[in-house]
């Protein structure tokens, strides 16, 4: 598979559309962080875009250090603390929760380890196989927690729909390891993952309780 600053750019709006599809509908106050995650990973595929036009040359090389660290900043730190309080706040039962908040803390230092890395060493980027890949001086253990935190939390939910993309982050992982080398891995596995995210707009229509969605489905008909 062969990826490129046009899928990153294409991938960028899909996802900023999910996100403005998924901010007009009613929603509970709690899963404020949850619709927010199409709109981040439209910023982070936006950055990865930037990125592959740098290693055309296209963008001034002196923006290189600045888009990758603001790649690897999302990818590597961001989404291990974020995603468990996301899921977290959507739950209701204190069993799950209390699963929830052990995921919080596995999250919240695997991304103080790789920030702590990334500060250390600079993350370098080149292109390997048609992919992006990020070097990064981080122990290998690391991938096993960050997976752990970002896909447990969604499968322990009592909500269906939260569970279903819990397995889809598990799927997109899967298939990002089986299709990329392993320098490209986590370039490929966030594409994947962004684009698994567009499912979440199907989680909050489905949310929207039906006495909302009759004046929708009326205004509809009178179009």
């Amino acid at each position: 598979m062969c990826y490129s600053a046009e899928a990153s750019f294409v991938a960028s709006g899909v996802l900023a559309g999910t996100s403005i599809a998924i901010s007009r509908l009613p929603k509970e106050k709690t899963s404020l962080l949850l619709s927010a995650v199409p709109a981040i990973f439209a910023v982070h595929q936006f950055i990865e875009g930037t990125i592959w036009l740098n290693q055309g040359k296209i963008v001034p090389v002196a923006y290189q250090a600045g888009v990758v660290f603001a790649y690897a900043l999302i990818a590597y730190v961001l989404w291990p603390a974020f995603i468990p309080l996301a899921a977290y706040l959507m739950e209701s039962n204190k069993k799950r929760r209390i699963l929830m908040l052990i995921c919080q803390a596995v999250g919240l230092g695997t991304g103080l380890a790789y920030l702590l890395s990334i500060l250390h060493s600079p993350v370098q980027v080149s292109v390997n196989v048609c992919s992006l890949s990020y070097n990064i001086n981080a122990p290998d253990y690391l991938l096993a927690t960050y997976l752990l935190a970002v896909a447990v939390p969604f499968l322990v939910s009592s909500r269906r729909g939260l569970v279903r993309f819990g397995m889809l982050i598990l799927i997109s992982c899967a298939a990002a390891f089986y299709l990329a080398a392993n320098p490209s891995f986590p370039s490929v596995w966030c594409f994947f993952a962004a684009m698994m995210s567009f499912s979440l707009y199907f989680f909050f229509r489905a949310s929207v309780p039906e006495a909302e969605r009759q004046p929708e489905q009326a205004c509809a008909q009178h179009r």
